[in-house]
């Protein structure tokens, strides 16, 4: 079983517990790419959290000046809370370099705009599947999604083993307010010859990552942590969990000031049609409003973008924020409101 310490799997019949064998990929003839990135691929909650891939094996990387970096990123992927997930994979052991590699990912993917995600995400689908396709695919998942919102990503290495260069970098980086996390997987073989994926996360420990960066980060490390925490927030979810807006409340949807789109055609055709301007709130985070034209439910940002469509007869020219168009009895914004909540 390994070194104590190390997780314990046991199969059970009955009274008789039977310890099953850890074993390596490389034992076992598994490979990083043919088989734990497609674990990845289809079961996207190994990375930690609730996510979707945006694709894999990215290298449409962009070096102003220089030939493009030839270097593949594993796993590109976004959470609900609009934080780019840059994930790498390694087969058993993790190289002390992965570190640096997995901090050059991220650094370019800090680039993306939503354009470049639904490019990137189009590809992947595949099929003639088109951009704009693949936008609203990845706005229905997070519906907060914009250039605007999109958070710095969050890095995420995932390996059976990690030696101590490593584990002490990544640790330092993470009290320093980088966004890193290190996911341990273990494969297991039972005595029927069952094979058994067992995955943890060991850095930052689970319940305790607000305890590790208080303590030791500097006071602007730990209001930019909390920040950023506060700004990748979904706004819906927010509103819906605190339900600082009542079910069924009437909000209109106003053209914000700053928007780079056709401002009058789209007041002027908001205004041109009873019900087109107004919703009625939902409590629910993914639908939370349902506009009173066709009685339908939406997404933020899925209508807004339907509505710039209308009006002026063609996509959006610039990235949507949903949340930013629609006001309550006071005039207030969504945004506003969420702030507004402890």
């Amino acid at each position: 079983m390994g070194d104590v310490g190390d997780e314990l799997v046991f199969t059970i019949e009955g009274a008789v517990a039977t310890a099953a064998q850890r074993v390596s990929l490389a034992s076992s003839g598994l490979l990083e790419r043919a088989h734990l990135q497609e674990w990845v691929l289809a079961h996207p909650e190994i990375l930690g959290v609730e996510a979707k891939i945006i694709t894999f094996e990215f290298d449409h990387w962009v070096a102003k000046g220089t030939i493009a970096p030839a270097d593949r990123l594993d796993v590109l992927a976004v959470d609900r809370t609009v934080r780019l997930i840059v994930a790498e994979l390694k087969r058993d052991k993790a190289p002390d370099a992965t570190a640096m590699q997995a901090i050059n990912y991220a650094a370019m993917a800090s680039r993306f705009s939503l354009d470049t995600l639904a490019e990137a995400h189009a590809r992947h689908l595949g099929g003639g599947t088109s951009v704009e396709a693949a936008r609203d695919a990845i706005q229905q998942w997070a519906s907060d999604i914009s250039d605007e919102t999109l958070a710095p990503p969050r890095i995420v290495l995932l390996a059976s083993e990690f030696g101590p260069t490593l584990t002490n970098t990544a640790l330092f980086l993470f009290e320093i307010g980088l966004d890193i996390c290190l996911r341990r997987y273990q494969l297991f073989e039972t005595q029927r010859g069952e094979r058994v994926l067992w995955v943890s996360q060991m850095l930052p420990v689970p319940d305790a990552e607000e305890f590790m960066v208080k303590p030791r980060s500097s006071t602007s490390t730990k209001i930019d942590v909390m920040t950023r925490r506060e700004r990748r927030a979904s706004i819906p979810a927010r509103l819906v969990a605190s339900r600082a807006i009542p079910e069924g409340a009437l909000l209109r949807i106003v053209v914000p000031p700053g928007v780079q789109e056709d401002r009058e055609a789209i007041q002027e055709w908001l205004s041109g049609q009873e019900g087109r301007a107004e919703v009625h709130w939902r409590l629910d985070s993914q639908y939370p409003v349902t506009w009173l034209r066709d009685n339908k439910v939406y997404n933020l940002t899925s209508l807004i973008r339907q509505i710039i469509t209308s009006a002026t007869g063609r996509p959006p020219r610039t990235q949507v924020w949903g949340p930013n168009w629609y006001r309550d009895d006071r005039g207030r914004t969504l945004p506003q409101i969420a702030d507004s909540l402890q």
